[in-house]
C-alpha cells in the first residue's frame, strides 16, 4: 500500500488515489499491476451482476463531466470483469473528499483548525485503499485465481501492443491495451491510444508546474516573509513543507484524531500565509506557471477536451444501463 509524506501528498492525491486503489489489488497479491489475461482467462464463464454488490449511483446532472466519466469507467470496467469470469467494486474516485491540496502553502485557517494538515484525513485514505473489496476480493481467491483477476484487470505493458508514452518530465509509461481498463476506455473514449498518450501527459503536468512555482524567485521572497512570521511564532523552520514534515505524529490511532500540536501549527502557518500574502502569491504563480506549462501542451489538452466531450453521451448511457 502507497504512504504518501506531507512532503509529497498535495497534487498527488487528485490524479493517484484511484491508480492507487487499483494497484492495491495486485500488491495484495504480491504481483505487477500489468501482467495480460491469457486466452483462457478471457474464456472463462461469465459471472451474472452480483445482488450484493452496492448499486452505482449516477452522478448528479449537475456534476462535473470528469465525475461522470469516471463513474461510467467504473461500471464498464465491472461489466469486462464479470464477462471474464471475476468481480469487481466500482472504486470511489475521491474517497476522502475533504482532503485538499496546499502544494506551496495550507493558506486556509479554517480548514487547519478543523484538520490540521489533514494527517487524520491522510490516515482515513489509507484505511480506505486498505479495506478496498477488491484487494479483500483478490485474497480470498484461490492463488491462480487471483492472479488471473489481477491479470483481467490490469493487462502487461510488456505484450508487443501496449500503450506507450512518454512523460513530460522524461520517462516512459507502458500499459496493456487488452486488460479490463483499456476496454472500458476504448468503449467511452473508442480513440484508445489517443486517450492514453493525452491523459498521461495532462495528468503529469502538476509536477512540472508545481516545481517551477517553488523555484521562483519570487516564490522564495515570498517564503522569507512567511519565515519572518512563522519565527516572530516560535516556530524556526525553512519553509511551508518543513514546517509540515515537523508537525507531530498522532501517539493514538483513534479514528479522526488530530493533535493539538499539529492543529497549532497549521494554524500558524495558515495565518502567516494569510498576513504576509504568501497564499495569495502562490496562488497567482501558480496560474501564471499553469499558462506556460499548458502552452506546451496546448495540443494534448485539447484532444483531452476533445475527446472527454465526444465519450460524455456513451457514459451517460452506460451509467444509465447500470
Amino acid at each position: 500500500m502507497a504512504v504518501v509524506s506531507r512532503r509529497s501528498r498535495s497534487w498527488w492525491y487528485a490524479v493517484a488515489v484511484p491508480a492507487v486503489l487499483a494497484a492495491a489489488v495486485a500488491g495484495a497479491l504480491g504481483a505487477s499491476r500489468d501482467a495480460v489475461p491469457p486466452p483462457a482467462d478471457h474464456g472463462a464463464a461469465a459471472l451474472p451482476p452480483d445482488p450484493s454488490a452496492p448499486a452505482v449511483s449516477a452522478p448528479a446532472a449537475s456534476a462535473p463531466p470528469a465525475e461522470v466519466l469516471y463513474a461510467a469507467e467504473q461500471v464498464l470496467i465491472r461489466d469486462c470483469m464479470q464477462r471474464r469470469g471475476f468481480r469487481y467494486w466500482p472504486v470511489p474516485r475521491q474517497p476522502v473528499p475533504e482532503l485538499r491540496e496546499f502544494p506551496y502553502v495550507l493558506d486556509d485557517v479554517s480548514y487547519a483548525r478543523r484538520y490540521g494538515y489533514g494527517g487524520a484525513l491522510e490516515r482515513r485514505l489509507q484505511e480506505t485503499i486498505a479495506a478496498d473489496p477488491n484487494v479483500r476480493y483478490a485474497r480470498e481467491l484461490p492463488p491462480e485465481r487471483g492472479a488471473a483477476a489481477v491479470r483481467a484487470r490490469n493487462g502487461d505493458p510488456g505484450e508487443p501492443d501496449a500503450l506507450r508514452v512518454t512523460l513530460p518530465a522524461g520517462g516512459v509509461l507502458r500499459r496493456s491495451s487488452h486488460s479490463c481498463t483499456s476496454e472500458a476506455e476504448r468503449q467511452l473514449y473508442r480513440d484508445l491510444p489517443g486517450w492514453y498518450r493525452v491523459t498521461r501527459i495532462t495528468d503529469n503536468l502538476a509536477g512540472p508546474r508545481v516545481g517551477r512555482v517553488l523555484a521562483d524567485p519570487r516564490y522564495a521572497d515570498g517564503v522569507r516573509a512567511w519565515r519572518r512570521c512563522m519565527r516572530a511564532a516560535g516556530h524556526d523552520v525553512a519553509d511551508p513543507a518543513s514546517a509540515r514534515a515537523s508537525a507531530p505524529e498522532p501517539t493514538s490511532v483513534t479514528p479522526g484524531s488530530v493533535t493539538p500540536g499539529e492543529i497549532r501549527l497549521a494554524v500558524e502557518e495558515a495565518t502567516c500565509a494569510t498576513r504576509t500574502g504568501l497564499g495569495r502569491l502562490a496562488r497567482r504563480l501558480d496560474a501564471e506557471h499553469r499558462r506556460a506549462v499548458d502552452s506546451r501542451f496546448r495540443t494534448e489538452i485539447a484532444d483531452r477536451l476533445r475527446l472527454e466531450a465526444d465519450a460524455l453521451p456513451r457514459a451517460r448511457a452506460a451509467l444509465a444501463a447500470g
